[in-house]
């Protein structure tokens, strides 16, 4: 069993060409979550997949502890001066992130590092720890593991699919009942 950190525009692609047995994928919660379901509809099958809701987590703002840069909400990530970290392209966070952007009428351009791309969220937090960004958008456990600051923006489904054989496989079964255990 091999696992990979992947895009959106990766992972759900790859299920759908059988080349992986199960991609995960996250939506938020709320008014927000139809209007981002739109990347993910042509590569999620109901007939020929299953969708397993995993957990429900939360992204938002990753600051430095004490947040010295007095950040209290996503808009102020435009603010001039401002050090931004994203997440790479076609990432479900940056997928977010532009939603949310929208949402505010906000434009990416005014974002400082709007265009750069880490592909975790722990690295995020990194940059963020390390001083060369000022905020990242991530889950809050990576702020956590960095002893960083986090402003909940948003709650998100985490989901994992799977073509519907592939619940039968032994390994995918042993994940489900894992994900159904107390200690998860």
């Amino acid at each position: 069993t091999e696992i990979y950190t992947l895009s959106l525009h990766d992972a759900l692609p790859i299920l759908a060409r059988s080349q992986c047995d199960v991609a995960g994928f996250h939506l938020p919660l709320g008014d927000l979550g139809p209007v981002l379901w739109t990347p993910y509809a042509p590569w999620v099958k109901p007939r020929r997949q299953r969708v397993i809701r995993l957990v429900i987590r939360t992204q938002g703002l990753i600051v430095a502890k004490g947040n010295p840069r007095k950040i209290a909400s996503l808009r102020d990530v435009a603010r001039k001066g401002i050090r931004f970290v994203n997440r790479q392209q076609g990432s479900g966070t940056r997928v977010l992130l532009d939603g949310l952007l929208r949402e505010l009428a906000i434009d990416p351009a005014r974002v400082q590092g709007y265009d750069s791309g880490e592909y975790t969220h722990a690295a995020v937090a990194a940059f963020v720890a390390s001083g060369i960004a000022d905020v990242g958008l991530g889950i809050e456990p990576a702020a956590r593991q960095f002893k960083l600051d986090f402003l909940p923006i948003v709650e998100e489904r985490y989901m994992l699919t799977c073509r519907t054989e592939t619940l039968a496989q032994p390994a995918v079964s042993e994940l489900i009942a894992l994900m159904k255990g107390a200690e998860f």
